[in-house]
């Protein structure tokens, strides 16, 4: 396991760019920045883990104007990341299973949460990283994700520990349905030693 301290910063992206200070119960939508130091920096060994920004649960929300901010400034942080120079290491998950019989499933919780997405394979248009989130060509990797857990079942976590990644950016729609995902991240990948967790 990873021994790493790791900050994990939840970033929702969601009506930063509106004047309204609510838009349902429970959800800021003008979050301001609490970063003043200018010499900010998430250090040297980061990577941005954009969790479950697939077709099947974006295409959903595109059709309000709430949900297309959200979309349009998760698209703008994708692409200002990929500006670094040299960019930072970005995974993206895709929700998908083997075959149409998901054996990854079972009786696990997570089958009733992607229900929508019904047997969605690799090749399925549903699994697929919505259009308005680009990769980068043979330097972003993508994941598959069959749990709640982002690295259940991948290489996620030689990933992270091969390339010395002492500080996870989480991003993605995933963070603003479960404050959960954050805990489980923390928990099932950092060992140790402390990390912080700040949720939304």
């Amino acid at each position: 396991m990873f021994k790493y301290s790791l900050a994990c910063l939840a970033l929702l992206a969601t009506g930063c760019l509106s004047t309204t200070t609510t838009s349902r119960p429970g959800y800021s939508r003008n979050i301001t920045s609490t970063v003043t130091d200018p010499s900010f920096s998430f250090g040297k060994h980061y990577a941005v883990l954009n969790l479950d920004l697939i077709d099947g649960l974006v295409a959903n929300v595109n059709t309000t104007r709430s949900g297309q901010l959200w979309i349009d400034n998760v698209a703008n942080w994708i692409d200002a990341v990929h500006k670094q120079d040299p960019p930072p290491l970005s995974i993206f998950t895709r929700i998908f299973f083997s075959n149409t019989y998901r054996p990854e499933l079972g009786n696990a919780p997570f089958a009733s949460a992607v229900t929508s997405l019904g047997n969605a394979t690799a090749s399925s248009p549903d699994s697929q990283i919505y259009s308005a989130f680009k990769t980068l060509d043979n330097y972003d990797v993508v994941l598959q994700k069959a749990r709640y857990y982002a690295g259940a079942g991948n290489q996620l976590e030689e990933i992270l520990s091969s390339q010395k990644i002492d500080t996870v950016i989480l991003v993605g729609d995933a963070m603003r349905r479960s404050g959960s995902q954050v805990n489980r991240f923390a928990d099932q990948y950092v060992t140790g030693s402390p990390g912080s967790v700040l949720r939304e």
